[in-house]
C-alpha cells in the first residue's frame, strides 16, 4: 500500500510541475505578444507573396 501511494505521489509531482512549466510557457508568450509577432514577420509576408502572385480578373 505504501509503495502504491509513494507511486501516485510521484505521478502528481510530475504533472503539476508539467501543468506549472506549461503555464509558465504560455504565459510568457502572452505576455510579450510573441504569437502575432510571430504571424506578422514569418506568415505574413509569406502569404502576401503568394496571393500577389495569382492572377486577377477583376479588380476592386
Amino acid at each position: 500500500m505504501k509503495k502504491l501511494f509513494s507511486i501516485l505521489w510521484n505521478i502528481c509531482k510530475k504533472l503539476v510541475m508539467t501543468v506549472f512549466v506549461l503555464f509558465v510557457v504560455t504565459f510568457t508568450i502572452y505576455m510579450t505578444n510573441a504569437e502575432n509577432k510571430l504571424i506578422y514577420y514569418h506568415i505574413s509576408p509569406f502569404l502576401t507573396k503568394h496571393y500577389d502572385k495569382q492572377a486577377r480578373d477583376r479588380r476592386i
